[in-house]
């Protein structure tokens, strides 16, 4: 599998909107996947979800593993520091933006 087809499945909303959790199994609703950005920088602007009954607005970021992050250098630019939904396949570390949040 490659990185465009879950941004294929993402933009065209081809996946379950009940059953979607975080790592820490909290529930995550998808309120607005956001627009596709064809420029540097995070996949998806202007995202939206609801956590915990709180609504989080930024950008989503698409990897197959989360430690493409890293491999991708995520960690070391600030226009990654909005993204507020990191979206992976397989969770294999843990990652951090580049505030270390």
């Amino acid at each position: 599998m490659k990185d465009e087809l879950l941004h294929f499945i993402w933009q065209y909303r081809r996946f379950s909107y009940t059953s979607l959790t975080l790592v820490n199994n909290s529930e995550v609703q998808i309120l607005k996947v956001g627009q596709i950005n064809s420029n540097s920088g995070p996949d998806f602007l202007n995202s939206k979800i609801n956590l915990n009954g709180l609504i989080w607005a930024g950008s989503t970021e698409i990897h197959l593993k989360s430690s493409y992050w890293i491999k991708h250098k995520h960690h070391l630019d600030k226009s990654y520091n909005g993204v507020v939904l990191h979206v992976v396949w397989e969770n294999d570390i843990v990652i951090f933006n580049q505030l270390g949040e």
